[in-house]
């Protein structure tokens, strides 16, 4: 019963989420069925072995979840649902290089306007990037399916173990009632250092005060500005703390999330798009090391915009990808 679940689980994981239970029980029901008329025929119950050959002569879980979706014809229906599955793994792959490859340009771009300017310039050419991709693996499959109607299998789609597949996952556990409080404290704590950094400038940096005191520098405008920011991203991170206390407010905390994660990303922008953290307060100040200071901060919070922005992505990938109907699209 744990391998015919778990058969089960992998043909679910390529159904339509509105349609999977209906189509998994009809599954459920009819290998049930071969499984006791085949034990009815040995007049025994079947071994394990036995249930992965019946499993196996069944169909690949990705192929039977084929049968039970619409039909579709833009390459084949035997070699769609592969063509599918490529899509919607390799896709990801192809987003995170690329942005990875426009991080080198974003993060060593020689001045703060040509940062938001490289920024949108590379969202926006992920879509030809994105198409080039799709037409490729497209070309490729119809290449790999016109070539098996002409020359014969060159491919055994069939082949698989039912040995192979994988455990049954758990239901993710929730986080416990005494784990939300105890993170609420702890932000409060956090709050608090950052409301005594108007009289305790120090704060910021720590014991790099003493190396900028020294350099006869004082704090720029954009850290005020910095300051504000962080102070209602902390304050919303505080409300969806305090909403999370609730469980009927669930569903409410990940569009929550993603909105501070937004609102982390514009703090971060604040001091990237700048390129001067720290200005001179005295005609003694030692301006070439000054100028050094300000460089070697401006690449650090580039290199942390990118990243902070990559975080992102993720979340907002994580949270849409139930959204979308694979019955209709790749990926």
């Amino acid at each position: 019963m744990d391998l015919l679940e778990r058969y089960l689980q992998a043909v679910g994981q390529h159904l339509s989420p509105e349609t999977r239970d209906d189509m998994l029980a009809e599954l459920r029901v009819n290998l049930l069925a071969e499984m006791d008329a085949r034990a009815e025929e040995l007049a025994r119950p079947l071994t394990e072995s036995e249930v992965a050959a019946l499993l196996q002569a069944h169909g690949r879980p990705i192929l039977v979840a084929a049968r039970y979706s619409p039909q579709r014809y833009l390459i084949g229906p035997a070699v769609f649902p592969i063509y599918m599955l490529t899509l919607r793994k390799v896709a990801p792959f192809v987003v995170f290089g690329y942005l990875v490859a426009r991080a080198s340009t974003i993060i060593f771009s020689k001045n703060a306007g040509g940062l938001g300017a490289n920024i949108a310039g590379g969202l926006v050419q992920l879509i030809p990037v994105l198409l080039l991709f799709w037409a490729v693996a497209t070309m490729t499959f119809a290449i790999l399916e016109f070539a098996q109607k002409q020359y014969g299998e060159c491919t055994n789609w069939e082949a698989w173990d039912p040995a192979t597949l994988p455990s049954l996952t758990r239901p993710k556990k929730e986080k416990s009632l005494a784990s939300r409080i105890a993170d609420l404290v702890v932000h409060c704590f956090w709050m608090l250092y950052v409301f005594a950094i108007p009289r305790h400038p120090f704060l910021v940096i720590g014991p790099g005060v003493l190396v900028v005191n020294k350099l006869s520098a004082g704090f720029a405008p954009i850290w005020h500005v910095f300051y504000v920011a962080l102070v209602v991203l902390l304050l919303a991170q505080l409300g969806v703390k305090l909403t999370a206390l609730s469980r009927r407010a669930d569903r409410w905390i990940p569009p929550l999330e993603l909105l501070t994660k937004l609102l982390s990303v514009v703090t971060t922008g604040v001091l990237a798009f700048t390129k001067v953290y720290f200005v001179p307060t005295s005609p003694a100040a030692n301006l070439h090391a000054l100028a050094g200071i300000n460089n070697g901060l401006n690449l650090s919070f580039r290199i942390l915009l990118v990243v902070v922005a990559l975080g992102l992505l993720v979340e907002v990938w994580k949270f849409l990808r139930p959204m979308i109907p694979v019955e209709r699209l790749a990926f």
